[in-house]
């Protein structure tokens, strides 16, 4: 690969040489081969992982039936698995994407994903499955990972659509599984799917580790971090603090906050359209096939809205494309609550889950620019862990619930409350100074 097609930083081997060579910020925002390479990869990457994250929600009457747990089995392993790839990217994934780099974190992320959902077809009863389950979901951290490789290798002018491109991953990849899951789980068998599914990541981890650099970011980081130099501006004393210390610093609290905040929130509104689609629309009188199709036609037509939601992004900023999606989404979720019938909650919920879909196109810039390259990772991971403690806590409460409320009732708590508590957190981390700002000038 030509170094030509990126503004790369090569860095020396000594300790104590000079600084890195790095083109100034400003120098050159034309999209370059490598750009779309790192964007493409990141994007297909993490549909591979979205494929194995659909695999249960479609087709967990088929695993149930066979292996015989119900519906609260469902939902506590749902919470298992959310609940420890969120543990496990806040404390040790992002410290590792900050101390060792942004791509072999990322490589590492699909690897596991890809090895625990081949050996999750091999599970022989519930607990086995749901153990296997879990430790797959750690790679779902490949979202957040996915966005700092892409943002910190891409001229600032395309960071908001291109890191915003990478839900459409996420959309390609479930709507991929529920017609794989309505296809072939009821003919060839669930573990075979799982085989199928869970290899995909591994092409794409091999072709992550041979095709993508290190990011110009960290690479001026680790050689600060050596030498006391940064060509990015890099405050080093600040750097060698503890990646946790920095989170809590007077000087990123607020935002650690605020990020925090908004993703437990807002993840419930695409959460339970997604993740409990067939028992919401089941619940509806739909069966298990229009219910797969409704789910596959929602995620691929929501490609649509987060490409649309990610160049608002890039000309208004993350901030108003994200309260923007979340009102639509809030507004769509009460007419469906309050006005579906049985022949018309098909498109009811293929427009909620498409428009809340839209959240995630705005989501991966906004992660991005909440934290200064010295803790990034970090704050980039604990901002997806958190997301997926608050998947793990729609798991845990959504059954409950249901035994006292309705559907609908349960719709608008997760729907329409909570995206506007989240908007809260939002607004609460600081605007950069400008739209598409240098990720090195938004914060030192």
């Amino acid at each position: 690969m030509s170094t030509a097609a990126h503004d790369d930083v090569t860095e020396p081997d000594v300790p104590g040489s000079a600084a890195p060579s790095v083109s100034p910020p400003d120098a050159d925002q034309r999209l370059r081969p490598y750009h779309w390479l790192v964007m493409v990869l990141g994007v297909l990457g993490y549909a591979t992982i979205a494929a194995d994250a659909a695999i249960f929600p479609t087709s967990y009457p088929v695993i149930a039936a066979d292996l015989g747990f119900g519906l609260d089995t469902v939902s506590h392993i749902y919470a298992l698995g959310f609940f420890t790839c969120g543990i496990v990217a806040m404390f040790a994934i992002g410290p590792l994407s900050d101390r060792f780099g942004r791509k072999p974190t990322f490589v590492f992320a699909v690897v596991i994903c890809a090895a625990f959902t081949i050996l999750t077809g091999t599970a022989w009863g519930a607990w086995s499955f749901a153990i296997l389950r879990a430790v797959a979901t750690v790679g779902y951290v490949a979202w957040g990972l996915a966005a700092v490789l892409i943002a910190e290798s891409v001229p600032a002018k395309h960071r908001g659509w291109m890191t915003g491109a990478i839900p459409v991953g996420w959309a390609l990849g479930f709507g991929l599984s529920a017609v794989v899951s309505g296809q072939l789980a009821t003919s060839l068998g669930w573990r075979s799917v799982f085989w199928i599914v869970g290899a995909l990541p591994l092409v794409f981890a091999v072709a992550s580790h041979f095709l993508i650099r290190e990011t110009p970011h960290f690479t001026d980081l680790k050689h600060a971090r050596r030498t006391g130099r940064s060509d990015l501006g890099v405050d080093v004393s600040k750097a060698n603090a503890g990646f946790f210390a920095q989170l809590v610093a007077p000087d990123i609290r607020r935002r650690t906050f605020g990020v925090s905040l908004f993703f437990l929130f807002i993840v419930q509104q695409y959460a339970v359209g997604s993740y409990y689609g067939l028992s919401y629309l089941a619940d509806k009188g739909l069966d298990f096939a229009s219910s797969n199709t409704a789910i596959a036609a929602s995620s691929w037509i929501g490609i649509g809205t987060i490409l649309a939601s990610g160049f608002l992004t890039r000309s208004r900023g993350s901030h108003y494309s994200l309260t923007a999606v979340a009102v639509l989404g809030a507004l769509v979720g009460l007419g469906m609550a309050l006005f579906s019938t049985p022949d018309t909650v098909f498109w009811w919920f293929v427009a909620y889950v498409l428009i809340s879909l839209g959240l995630w196109g705005g989501a991966s810039n906004f992660l991005q620019e909440a934290f200064p390259t010295r803790v990034r990772g970090t704050g980039g991971a604990w901002g997806s862990g958190v997301l997926w403690c608050g998947y793990g806590i729609t798991a845990l409460t959504v059954t409950p619930l249901l035994s006292v409320l309705s559907w609908d009732v349960v719709l608008i708590l997760f729907g329409v409350v909570f995206p506007m508590i989240a908007l809260i957190g939002l607004w609460m981390v600081p605007r950069p100074p400008k739209v598409a700002a240098n990720l090195e000038d938004i914060i030192s």
